[in-house]
C-alpha cells in the first residue's frame, strides 16, 4: 500500500543519513598537517610528540616565519599561541642553518645538532613560553640528541624553499620532545 511504501522510503532515507555521518572518520594527527608541496604555498607543520603542530594565534613577529639571508643563513619558525582564560602560552618549533648555501644543494640531508653560535651551526629548538609568568622551557638539539632537515625544492630566483625535517630536542631536566613529519613550503 501507499502508506507502507512511504514508510519504507522514509526508513531508507533515515538509515542512509545516519550512515553518512558514520563513514566520516576524524582526521589523524598526520592528516592535519599541510601537504608536502613545492609551490611556495607558505605552509608548514609537524608533529610534536605525536600531536599536529601548526601556526596558530597572534604572535607579534608572526606565527610562520622563514628567512634565508644572503643565501647563507636559513631559519624556519612555526609558532602557536593559545590564550585560554588566564593562560597565555606560546610554543615554537624552529630550526636553522648558518653559513650554508642551500640553493646549490637540493636533496642534501643536513644534521641538526648543537648550536655553537659560531656561524656554522645547524640546530633545532622547541620552546614553551608562558607570557604571564615569563617562564620559558627550552628544548634543543645537541651533539647527541639530533635531527635532520632536507631541502626538497629551492627556486632561488623566486625565493621559494621546500623541505622536510625531524628532530629530538632535550631540556635542562633531561626531558626529550620528539618533532616528526615536519614539512614546509615557503617564500622567503
Amino acid at each position: 500500500t501507499m502508506k507502507n511504501l512511504l514508510l519504507l522510503v522514509l526508513a531508507t532515507f533515515a538509515i542512509s543519513c545516519c550512515n553518512k555521518g558514520d563513514d566520516e572518520q576524524p582526521k589523524t594527527e598526520l592528516e592535519k598537517l599541510p601537504p608536502a608541496t613545492q609551490t611556495g604555498a607558505n605552509t608548514a607543520g609537524c608533529l610534536v610528540n605525536g600531536v599536529a603542530f601548526l601556526p596558530k594565534g597572534y604572535i607579534t613577529t608572526g606565527n610562520l616565519v622563514c628567512n634565508y639571508i644572503d643565501g647563507e643563513d636559513f631559519v624556519l619558525s612555526i609558532g602557536e599561541r593559545i590564550i585560554q582564560g588566564s593562560s597565555d602560552i606560546m610554543r615554537d618549533v624552529s630550526f636553522g642553518s648558518q653559513n650554508q648555501n642551500l640553493h646549490d644543494n637540493v636533496g642534501t640531508t643536513y644534521t641538526l645538532g648543537k648550536n655553537n653560535f659560531d656561524g656554522n651551526s645547524k640546530y633545532g629548538n622547541y620552546i614553551i613560553y608562558d607570557n604571564n609568568s615569563s617562564s620559558e622551557i627550552n628544548y634543543e638539539t645537541n651533539s647527541i640528541v639530533t635531527g635532520e632537515f632536507k631541502i626538497t625544492y629551492h627556486n632561488f630566483n623566486n625565493a621559494i624553499i621546500s623541505g622536510t625535517f625531524w628532530f629530538d630536542a632535550i631540556n635542562s631536566n633531561g626531558e626529550i620532545v620528539k618533532v616528526r613529519e615536519g614539512r614546509f613550503d615557503m617564500h622567503y
